[in-house]
């Protein structure tokens, strides 16, 4: 909460006027967002649901949850973890499959290299989106090429809302992005 003192002229002119020394104003949106996204990630570790306690609110589906994988397919420790989080926050989940730069290329060996990522990407992607829809979560799929850090903040700000980022502790290891939003690690 944000407070602004007056100074102490200000405070006995304040005092005089029948006013409080101290106002309190509203706090910013993105500090809202920051304190809300803890207490939920919080909670959701401990096996609390959001619910239950009143965390979130309208609109909630409309947050997400941004699972990264920089291989085809998605770890099991990954999905898990997204649809655990999701299951007890109220997100919703993209996974996010991110090929190498070079495998975009429209033309020739990096096509057929890109096309294959894609496949195989898909492929987990569905399976993903089975897992989900099991579990009554929105869920849906993206496969971009290029710098893991670039495509994952441009799908981000395409996205809307990303509360957070899931990866895996390995892949973030070895392709080293850092993201603009919170970043969570998951091992294994």
């Amino acid at each position: 909460m944000r407070t602004r003192r007056t100074g102490l002229a200000g405070a006995s002119n304040a005092a005089q006027a029948g006013e409080p020394a101290i106002r309190v104003s509203r706090r910013g949106r993105f500090r809202e967002r920051l304190e809300d996204q803890a207490s939920a990630v919080g909670l959701a570790e401990h096996a609390l649901f959001g619910e239950a306690l009143a965390v979130g609110g309208e609109g909630v589906c409309a947050k997400k949850i941004v699972a990264v994988s920089t291989e085809p397919e998605f770890p099991e420790a990954l999905v898990s973890q997204a649809l655990g989080l999701a299951d007890r926050i109220g997100l919703e989940v993209v996974g996010l499959s991110i090929g190498p730069a070079e495998a975009g290329g429209p033309e020739g060996q990096a096509s057929r290299r890109g096309e294959f990522f894609r496949e195989r990407a898909m492929r987990s992607g569905r399976d993903f989106a089975e897992r989900a829809l099991q579990a009554g979560i929105p869920f849906r799929h993206v496969v971009g090429f290029g710098r893991v850090g670039e495509v994952l903040e441009r799908e981000s700000s395409r996205l809307k809302r990303v509360e957070f980022v899931l990866a895996v502790r390995e892949q973030r290891g070895r392709d080293g992005y850092r993201p603009s939003m919170p970043l969570y690690e998951v091992t294994g």
